[in-house]
C-alpha cells in the first residue's frame, strides 16, 4: 500500500531528487566523468538514503546518550 501524496516524504520529492541529479550531473561533467543514462537519478536516490540512514543513526545515538547518567 503507498501512501497519498500529501504524505509522502520531503526526500522522496520529485522535484528535490531531480535537482540532486542535476546537480551530480554537473558535477561529474565539471570534473571530467562521462556517466551513463540514469546514473545521475539512481546518484540522487543513493544520496537520499545515506542521509535517510546517517539521521537514523544519529537519533539512535542521541537517544542513547540522553538515557544514560549525565557526566
Amino acid at each position: 500500500m503507498t501512501a497519498p501524496s500529501a504524505e509522502k516524504s520531503a526526500l522522496r520529492s520529485l522535484t528535490l531528487q531531480s535537482a540532486v541529479a542535476v546537480a551530480v550531473a554537473y558535477a561529474a561533467h565539471r570534473l571530467g566523468f562521462a556517466m551513463p543514462e540514469g546514473a545521475a537519478q539512481e546518484m540522487a536516490s543513493v544520496f537520499f538514503d545515506l542521509i535517510a540512514t546517517l539521521g537514523l543513526i544519529g537519533v539512535a545515538v542521541g537517544r542513547a546518550r540522553a538515557r544514560g547518567p549525565i557526566v
